[in-house]
C-alpha cells in the first residue's frame, strides 16, 4: 500500500478488487473509502510505510449492489448476509440496526446491519482539498446518511462527522454503529493490543460459535473474562487458535471522551478512534480466526472487530428494544420525526514505539490528543487537534 502522492481528494477506479472509491491524501498520509457501502477501507501513515490496519477480507469483494442471491450465494452465503459480506471491509457503518434483520424482514429483502453497508454510497458535494463529503439514501427507512472526513494538513489526524436526516414522519428506534475491523499483518495473534475504558462486559450466549473458549452469558469486568475450562482470558490480545467469539462491554459512564485503540508495537503503528461516551457508550468486540467454514469465510478469515455503538449485541431491531437496558444503559436511540442526528468521532494515527504497551487513557483539550500508555514506563503520545467533539 504505497503512500499516495497526490494530495487531496480523488476518485479512483480501484480502491479494493476493481472497486471505485475515493483517496484522501495528506501529507503525513492517506485514507480510502469504497462507493459500495461505503466503507473506510484503508489508513495509512507515511512513517509506518506499507501497514493498513484495517482488514481486507480474504475472499474477493464486489460492490454489494451487485449481489444476486441466485448468482452469488455460493460465493457470498445468501441472505440476510450475502450481500453484505460480498462488500464488507475495514470500517463498516452498520445502520439503522446492528445484527440481522427479523424473518419477516429478510423475506422484504433487507440484510444484515442495515441499509448502509450495502447502499451504494455517493460524492455528495465538493469542500475543501483534504475533505470528501460523501453518503447514501436508505430508502426502505426513509433515512438519508451523510459522512463528512477530513484529514488534518499537518498532523495525522482525521475528523468524522456524520448526519442522519428522518425524512419520515415517525419517530425511528435506531441503532448506530461503527463497526471497525482489524486484519492481518496489522493484527498478530498475541501481539496487537486491543484498549477500551471499559467497565462491565458480557459474553455471547452458547449458539454463537462452538468454539467459544469463554463462558457463554457470563458478565465480567474488562479486560479479564472468564473461560469454559475455568481460567481466565486477558482479551486485550488475541490468542493463536482456532476460535470465534463477540463480547459487549459497557463504557465507563463517568467518561465524558471515550475510545478504542489498537496497536502493533512491533510494526509501531498505533490506532485510536476518539468519541463522545454519550453518542457511543457500547463497544462490541468481535474475533473470528479461521472458525467460520460456511462461504464467504471458509475457515481462512482472522479479523477482529472494535465496534463502538449504541447498541452492545447484533440481533434483530424487536429484540434489542424488548432486552431493555443492561447494565443500566441504554440499548439504542430515537431518531425523531423529520430531525437530524449528527455524531463526531477522531482518528489518530501515531508511530509508537516498539515495545508500546498499549493504551491506558486518552486525554483530549482544545489543542491536544494525549495517548497515555499501560504499565509501568507511562509514555506520553500526543498529537494537536482541532476543537471537534465538544463542539458536536
Amino acid at each position: 500500500m504505497p503512500a499516495q502522492k497526490t494530495m487531496g481528494v480523488r476518485r479512483v477506479s480501484n480502491v479494493l478488487d476493481q472497486r471505485p472509491g475515493f483517496h484522501i491524501a495528506a501529507p503525513w498520509g492517506h485514507a480510502a473509502v469504497l462507493e459500495g457501502g461505503g466503507h473506510l477501507c484503508e489508513l495509512g501513515l507515511n512513517r509506518v510505510s506499507g501497514v493498513n490496519p484495517l482488514w481486507r477480507p480474504q475472499w474477493k469483494t464486489m460492490d454489494p449492489s451487485r449481489y444476486s442471491a441466485g448468482r452469488h450465494a455460493r460465493v457470498y452465503g445468501p441472505p440476510p448476509d450475502g450481500r453484505l459480506l460480498a462488500g464488507i471491509a475495514g470500517h463498516n457503518l452498520s445502520f439503522d440496526h446492528f445484527g440481522p434483520p427479523s424473518g419477516e424482514e429478510t423475506a422484504a429483502g433487507l440484510s444484515t446491519h442495515g441499509e448502509a453497508p450495502s447502499a451504494k454510497w455517493k460524492r455528495l458535494k465538493h469542500a475543501d482539498a483534504l475533505t470528501l463529503h460523501y453518503g447514501c439514501k436508505l430508502e426502505e427507512a426513509r433515512i438519508s446518511f451523510a459522512r463528512t472526513i477530513t484529514l488534518d494538513p499537518r498532523n495525522p489526524v482525521i475528523y468524522c462527522e456524520e448526519q442522519a436526516r428522518n425524512l419520515s414522519g415517525y419517530d425511528r428506534p435506531i441503532s448506530w454503529n461503527e463497526h471497525v475491523t482489524f486484519g492481518p499483518p496489522f493484527l498478530e495473534p498475541n501481539v496487537t493490543l486491543f484498549d477500551m475504558p471499559a467497565t462491565r462486559g458480557i459474553v455471547c450466549p452458547p449458539g454463537y460459535s462452538e468454539r467459544n473458549f469463554l463462558q457463554p452469558n457470563a458478565e465480567f469486568d474488562w479486560p479479564e473474562a472468564p473461560r469454559k475450562d475455568g481460567g481466565r482470558s486477558n482479551l486485550r490480545i488475541t490468542p493463536q487458535e482456532t476460535f470465534g467469539l463477540y463480547t459487549a462491554q459497557l463504557l465507563d459512564p463517568k467518561l465524558d471522551i471515550a475510545f478504542i485503540s489498537a496497536c502493533n508495537p512491533r510494526q509501531r503503528l498505533l490506532v485510536v478512534y476518539v468519541f463522545r461516551r454519550c453518542d457511543f457508550p457500547w463497544v462490541g468486540n468481535w474475533e473470528e480466526r479461521n472458525n467460520r467454514t460456511n462461504a464467504p469465510w471458509n475457515g481462512r478469515t482472522f479479523c477482529r472487530g472494535m465496534e463502538f455503538s449504541t447498541t452492545p449485541f447484533a440481533i434483530p431491531r424487536r429484540e434489542t428494544i424488548d432486552q431493555g437496558r443492561v447494565f443500566g444503559e441504554k440499548t439504542y436511540r430515537w431518531l425523531p420525526a423529520k430531525s437530524e442526528a449528527t455524531l463526531r468521532y477522531l482518528i489518530l494515527l501515531f508511530e509508537a514505539p516498539e515495545d508500546f504497551a498499549g493504551t491506558a487513557a486518552v486525554v483530549l483539550n482544545d489543542k491536544l490528543a494525549t495517548v497515555h500508555e499501560h504499565g509501568e514506563r507511562k509514555r506520553e503520545l500526543a498529537v494537536p487537534v482541532k476543537k471537534f467533539l465538544k463542539s458536536a
